[in-house]
């Protein structure tokens, strides 16, 4: 699916039909701090997929579920995914890249953080 890379998240979310669509299991519920104020979410336990990237399948990671608030995308990865690569940005050239060092395969998010930090 199309995901936002969103580096000001803490943690990476997916939207309610994207929940249903992967058949993900709720296993706790937290609330979140986001754009337009606190909302309360359920976790899922996930395994995150990179087709075609040549990055490293992530096999356990907790993701969020509420409503993102560009209807394009179902999918916001936060710093829980992004803390694993090494993300380059060419301003002039508008390119960027994703490499990655070495990598565990599951992500714990920090904590006591929002979706978009506290």
């Amino acid at each position: 699916m199309d995901a936002l890379l969103d580096h000001g998240a803490g943690r990476t979310v997916l939207t309610p039909e994207a929940v249903r669509r992967a058949g993900l299991t709720k296993i706790n519920e937290t609330t979140l701090m986001r754009v337009g104020g606190v909302v309360k979410a359920d976790i899922y336990a996930a395994s995150v997929q990179f087709p075609h990237s040549g990055l490293s399948a992530i096999e356990v990671i907790e993701v969020c579920c509420c409503e993102l608030p560009h209807p394009l995308f179902r999918c916001l990865i936060g710093r829980d995914v992004l803390s694993r690569w090494i993300f380059t940005y060419d301003g002039p050239t508008g390119t960027w890249q994703i490499s990655e060092a070495t990598v565990a395969s599951s992500v714990e998010p920090p904590e006591g953080s929002g979706l978009w930090g506290e």
